[in-house]
């Protein structure tokens, strides 16, 4: 009986805490109802949880061990949660020689894909920077296209849509 409380206070634990940095990587994102929601139910399970390790805690500190391997857990579990879920935008920027450059270009706007060009100059001269906006779910696709190409200096940064303007998602055909 005793190690159910355990694997209780761990279970649930485990899933406030998934759930926290879900809801803080949606509260980033501008995701208000849904982080709210989320809130709502992880803050129910914070108050239960805590609680009960706290109110048997003299008699059971074990029940702490649960509750602190069980935050280490969920942290992890929500970081792969968060992964899989891929929420939001990202903003890819390659920077190659301009040849070069002008060819990744060429390929990913075959692709589908609104890509941007600047010219900049690097150490070795003159280059050129693809930049372009892609859903988060899309990024390894995108990799992929790029995977042919040597001597790329890329980047990939999370982004937040405003209000204005629209990224269509396609699928990727060929790849």
């Amino acid at each position: 009986m005793v190690y159910l409380v355990y694997f209780l206070i761990f279970a649930a634990k485990l899933t406030e805490v998934a759930l926290m940095t879900v809801r803080l990587v949606l509260t980033t994102k501008g995701n208000r109802v849904t982080a709210s929601l989320i809130a709502a139910v992880e803050i129910t399970i914070w108050i239960v949880v805590t609680s009960s390790v706290l109110l048997g805690l003299r008699e059971d500190p074990l029940r702490a061990v649960a509750f602190g391997l069980a935050f280490a857990v969920g942290t992890f579990v929500g970081m792969l949660i968060e992964d899989k879920l891929a929420l939001g935008l990202a903003q890819v920027e390659v920077i190659a020689e301009l040849e070069e450059a002008k060819q990744i270009a060429l390929r990913l706007r075959g692709h589908g894909y609104g890509a941007t060009t600047f010219e900049c100059e690097g150490l070795d001269g003159r280059k050129l920077s693809v930049n372009l906006k892609v859903h988060r779910k899309d990024v390894p696709l995108t990799m992929s296209l790029l995977k042919d190409y040597e001597h790329l200096f890329v980047t990939v940064t999370d982004i937040r849509k405003l209000p204005i303007g629209d990224i269509r998602r396609r699928i990727i055909p060929g790849i």
